[in-house]
């Protein structure tokens, strides 16, 4: 929900998140986030200039927001994966590849949203998710690429964002990634290339969960 509060003064924690830096903690574009602000979906003040500001605390609660899952045991799945830096040159070397790709194959309400961001951000978008991708085959770990998918679909979800949209753009990484990278049978043989989109499967399963448990929570509190 907007607030007409004005960050006058820096919280002893730290200071005001602008857009940009706002977006990068969501994980999402920073028109996606102005988009959000515009229609009152996530809390944010206005400078006396005019400039949307994120509080770092408003923000933590906002994405908290998920039902509980009470009697369950949580389940960490397994994030590790076997280092492989021939997988994350090959992604990084065909960044602008899959974003050509992301182009013609990202569709419906998705591709409306999508259309939406500058080009040079829509570029950003898939370089971001191509990078966190790279540094965990670099790493061993999916861990952080998982967080972020993670982030993404409950942000998604408690902005009300509808599954087509959410689940669009990951799908399209997908696809866009298996077409960039069968192009390159220099860069990365068949089996690599599976590899490579499998872990980017992960990557759309974990947003696909966190929206739906986002949404689900905004439900039972209507409801309450």
């Amino acid at each position: 929900m907007s607030t007409s509060r004005t960050p006058s003064a820096r919280r002893a924690e730290g200071p005001w998140l602008s857009v940009s830096s706002a977006a990068r903690a969501l994980g999402v574009s920073p028109s996606t986030l102005r988009l959000w602000a515009s229609e009152g979906r996530i809390p944010h003040v206005r400078t006396a200039g005019g400039h949307r500001r994120f509080d770092p605390e408003e923000l933590k609660e906002w994405l908290a927001r998920q039902p509980a899952r009470p009697g369950r045991p949580a389940r960490r799945p397994n994030t590790s994966t076997d280092v492989r830096p021939r997988l994350a040159a090959a992604l990084r070397a065909h960044s602008a590849q899959v974003s050509d790709a992301v182009e013609g194959l990202v569709e419906g309400p998705a591709e409306t949203a999508y259309r939406r961001l500058p080009p040079a951000e829509r570029r950003n978008v898939v370089k971001a998710w191509v990078d966190a991708l790279a540094e965990g085959f670099e790493s061993g770990s999916l861990s952080d690429a998982l967080d972020r998918a993670e982030t993404y679909g409950r942000a998604h979800g408690l902005a009300g964002s509808s599954a087509e949209v959410t689940l669009g753009g990951s799908l399209a990484l997908e696809r866009g990634m298996d077409f960039a990278l069968a192009g390159t049978p220099q860069a990365i043989n068949e089996d690599e290339r599976r590899e490579v989109v499998a872990a980017m499967g992960q990557l759309t399963v974990r947003v696909a969960t966190a929206w739906a448990a986002a949404v689900a929570g905004r439900a039972g509190r209507r409801e309450a």
